[in-house]
């Protein structure tokens, strides 16, 4: 039996959505690729205590952008300074910031051992490290100015990411 072009679109169109698999722990179905939202944001949770940025304000905002991520790495991540290596000075001091290359040995998140739901990284990435000046002095105004970008920020590291770098905010 052969099937005419109508029918085989008509099959497609009606087949199943596309699925993410179970998560091993809570059993539950998956959002996205590798990302079950309640086990990975308790887990992004039960970390809180292990760091701090030195700043309340900051923490808060890292935080808050964990406990409403929709994907897998939808969300700001403190790395301690100490996992940066070949830090080199790429431009002149602007009037509020430099900027810097370096590599981040550890690298972000990458891979999801599905049966243990644990988190590999990618390893040492190049990347684009920008202090700003005076940032000991953070305000609850400049988390607010920048809230509203945070997800305009996460969509453009796509970009940056096809060339294996990122722009990292050091304060």
């Amino acid at each position: 039996m052969s099937l005419s072009l109508e029918t085989s679109v008509s099959l497609e169109l009606s087949g199943p959505r596309e699925t993410y698999g179970k998560c091993s722990l809570c059993k539950q179905q998956r959002i996205a690729t590798m990302w079950c939202e309640k086990c990975d944001i308790m887990n992004l949770k039960e970390c809180f205590p292990n760091w701090t940025s030195g700043n309340s304000i900051l923490d808060e905002f890292i935080r808050f952008t964990k406990l409403n991520a929709k994907e897998s790495m939808d969300y700001l991540e403190w790395i301690d300074f100490n996992q940066f290596v070949l830090i080199k000075d790429i431009n002149d001091k602007g009037a509020f910031s430099s900027i810097y290359s370096a590599v981040w040995t550890e690298g972000p998140r990458w891979n999801l051992d599905e049966e243990t739901e644990i988190w590999t990284r990618t390893g040492p990435i190049k990347v684009i490290l920008k202090r700003l000046d005076n940032s000991h002095n953070l305000s609850q105004e400049f988390i607010n100015q920048h809230q509203n970008s945070h997800d305009e920020t996460l969509n453009a590291k796509d970009n940056i990411d096809q060339k294996k770098s990122r722009v990292l905010f050091i304060f």
